[in-house]
């Protein structure tokens, strides 16, 4: 019997940490994401270019890398928490500078502040779940981290569009639920009970002492990443195209007037690539290899398509397949990194895993925009549909060459 109880109340302490993590993603991500449908209200207000809005979006990524490529590896050492909780104080301050800025330099700050709470949280949090999981069930934690990162992403572009709706506050109120959010996180983390042996800062280590270091993998493991990073990068490159022009490709290449419901299809794409990964937790990873990638491919076909008849339909569908072969293959990335990242450098290796991701992200996101000023928006779109296709037909052929993947 006292086996027992100790068992159970093991159980919950573990419980209870994983919700905390959970939520510090959620937050995190949603935070984000939140600003994606106001990009082109701020375009219109103040008057600055495409190539300007993009890079407002991507010095968000200046900060995640950086703060990934100093201090990526510390919550090994300093502990899980004790680094979501400075993250979600950034976050904090990301979201007040929102909501005090008068121009683009002001939008400017607001990202660079979030991207560094986010390359404080994600890192940490994600290692968390992988240790927190009672069963070693790897694919599960993976899953659990991708959905929470999606269903934020798709929550965060959500509140922001029913505020332009509404009309009232579209620029206030919904960074006061990011602030009331992150407060929220702060406190779970703090409260909540945490297993003794795991995600604690180490004995003996000294914060005075310490000094960043360079991300690094293990060159043993190095194959398996590259891999594992390829398939997150193709996941996230589509994401990254919705997540900040998403609203304006649907108004200029679709004919759709309303800017709430342009700002949809970011979150859509987000809901559907968050229930990809949730409907491929049981499936075996060799098949998503392969139905992630043409999922994917189709998708892009689609909204090709959609540019050349100028159609919202199809714009619509494009948006729907996209999302689930992106979703399928980030199951298969993160399931990947997770199970071969030891636990001693676990948090440094899935900060290398995401780092990449996040190049990406701002390799996509500035190459759009500044092309999109250049040739306009749907020869962009044509050619970043292209590029991408060979890209996953690339990363399909390669899983089936070397045995990851298979047809049965």
């Amino acid at each position: 019997m006292t086996v027992e109880v100790i068992a159970i109340g093991g159980e919950n302490r573990r419980g209870l940490a994983m919700v905390a993590a959970l939520l510090a993603i959620f937050t995190t991500i949603f935070a984000s994401n939140l600003p994606t449908p106001l990009y082109s209200y701020w375009q219109d207000k103040w008057g600055f270019s495409s190539t300007a809005l993009t890079s407002v979006f991507s010095i968000y990524v200046l900060g995640v890398v950086a703060t990934l490529l100093t201090l990526g590896s510390l919550s090994d050492k300093l502990g899980r928490r004790q680094m979501m909780v400075p993250g979600l104080i950034f976050i904090i301050s990301g979201a007040t500078s929102f909501l005090l800025a008068e121009g683009i330099y002001g939008l400017g700050l607001a990202r660079l502040l979030m991207g560094i709470g986010t390359g404080l949280v994600t890192g940490a949090a994600s290692a968390a779940l992988v240790e927190l999981e009672p069963n070693e069930n790897w694919t599960r934690a993976a899953t659990l981290s991708a959905l929470f990162f999606t269903l934020g992403a798709f929550a965060g572009p959500t509140v922001s569009s029913l505020a332009l709706f509404f009309g009232t506050g579209a620029t206030f109120w919904p960074f006061l639920v990011v602030i009331a959010l992150s407060l929220g996180s702060i406190v779970m983390l703090l409260t909540a009970p945490w297993p003794e042996h795991l995600g604690q800062r180490q004995q003996n280590f000294r914060l005075r002492a310490w000094r960043p270091t360079t991300i690094k993998v293990p060159r043993e493991l190095l194959g398996a990443f590259i891999f594992a990073a390829a398939a997150i990068c193709l996941a996230w490159s589509t994401g990254s195209l919705y997540a900040s022009l998403g609203p304006s490709l649907a108004m200029n290449l679709t004919g759709i007037g309303d800017r709430a419901v342009a700002g949809l299809f970011a979150a859509a794409w987000q809901l559907m690539a968050g229930l990809s990964q949730f409907a491929c937790q049981r499936q075996p990873l060799n098949r998503l290899l392969i139905v992630g990638p043409i999922t994917l491919i189709t998708g892009l076909i689609i909204m090709a398509s959609s540019v050349l008849l100028s159609s919202s339909v199809l714009f619509a569908l494009a948006t729907l397949a996209t999302a689930t072969g992106a979703g399928a293959t980030g199951v298969v990335a993160i399931a990947s990194i997770s199970q071969v990242a030891p636990p001693a450098e676990r948090g440094g290796i899935i900060s290398a895993f995401y780092l990449m991701a996040y190049l990406t992200m701002a390799s996509v996101v500035l190459g759009v925009g500044l092309i999109s000023d250049m040739i306009g928006f749907g020869p962009t779109v044509l050619g970043f549909t292209t590029l991408i296709s060979i890209a996953a037909l690339a990363l399909m052929i390669t899983a089936v060459r070397s045995g990851r993947a298979t047809f049965w």
